[in-house]
C-alpha cells in the first residue's frame, strides 16, 4: 500500500511539473528531460520486480605507471689492494762514485810533494829504542806506512792535514784496518802538522794495528780519500 502511494505521488509530482506552475515560468527542455529521469528512476527503485544491479568499475591504472627505481651499484671495495714497498737500499749497497787522482792531487799542498816509500810489519817500531817508539798491544803486529815528504818550493811551506777529512782504509786479507795515532813528532801522515824549508825533505808515517794470528801480511792496499776524490797505493 505503501509502495502504491509512493508511486502515485510520483506520477502526480511529474505531471505537474511538466505542465507547469501557475507563476507562468516555463520549464527548458533539459530540465524537463532531467525530472522525468529522476521520476523513473524511484519508480523503478520501489518496484517489486525491479533488481538493481551495481556496476563495480575497476580502478583503470594510471598512465604513467612507474616502476621500481633501480638500485645503484655499490661498488665493492678489493681487499687485495697493492702493498706499496717503502723498502730502501741500504748505505752499503749504494756505490761511491770516487775520482782517482795522484797524491800531490789529493793533498793539494801547494809546494809539497807527496811519494809513498815503504811499508814493515814489526812489533815495535821503530826497532831502536827512542822517545817516540811504539808497540802493539798483546796478540797484534804493526804494519806501519811510511811517506817522504818534500818541499819543492822556493819558500817555507807550512802543512797541517789534522784540520782536513781526509779518511785511511788499509785492505789486508780479506779485512779492513783504519789506522791509529802515530808517535811522530810530525803527527804522522794522518795528523800531520809540520813546516817544510825550500828543498827539504821529511818522513811521515801511517799505522795500523792487526790481529797476529791473521792470515800471512801477503797484500794489501790502502786507499786515501778526501770528498770525491781517492788515490790507491799498492803496498809492496
Amino acid at each position: 500500500m505503501k509502495k502504491k502511494c509512493i508511486l502515485l505521488f510520483c506520477l502526480c509530482f511529474s505531471v505537474v511539473v511538466l505542465a507547469g506552475c501557475d507563476s507562468g515560468s516555463e520549464l527548458t527542455t533539459e530540465e524537463r528531460d532531467k525530472i522525468a529521469e529522476y521520476s523513473a528512476g524511484i519508480l523503478l527503485q520501489h518496484y517489486g520486480k525491479y533488481s538493481r544491479r551495481l556496476i563495480r568499475q575497476e580502478a583503470a591504472a594510471p598512465d604513467n605507471t612507474e616502476l621500481p627505481a633501480a638500485a645503484t651499484p655499490v661498488p665493492v671495495e678489493d681487499d687485495k689492494k697493492p702493498v706499496e714497498s717503502n723498502e730502501t737500499p741500504e748505505d752499503g749497497d749504494q756505490e761511491e762514485n770516487l775520482r782517482e787522482v795522484s797524491l800531490d792531487d789529493l793533498y793539494h799542498v801547494a809546494g809539497m810533494n807527496v811519494r809513498y816509500r815503504s811499508y814493515a810489519v814489526c812489533k815495535e817500531y821503530p826497532k831502536k829504542t827512542s822517545s817516540f817508539q811504539l808497540t802493539a798491544k798483546k796478540g797484534h803486529r804493526l804494519v806501519v806506512v811510511q811517506f817522504d815528504l818534500k818541499n819543492t818550493a822556493k819558500k817555507l811551506v807550512k802543512v797541517n792535514l789534522g784540520e782536513r777529512q781526509i779518511d785511511y782504509l788499509l785492505d789486508a786479507d780479506g779485512a779492513t784496518y783504519k789506522p791509529t795515532i802515530a808517535i811522530q813528532k810530525n803527527g804522522g801522515m794522518n795528523y800531520l802538522d809540520t813546516k817544510l824549508k825550500p828543498g827539504q825533505s821529511e818522513k811521515a808515517i801511517l799505522v795500523f794495528e792487526i790481529p797476529k794470528n791473521s792470515a800471512p801480511f801477503g797484500s794489501a792496499v790502502l786507499t786515501i780519500k778526501e770528498g770525491d776524490s781517492a788515490s790507491t797505493v799498492r803496498l809492496k
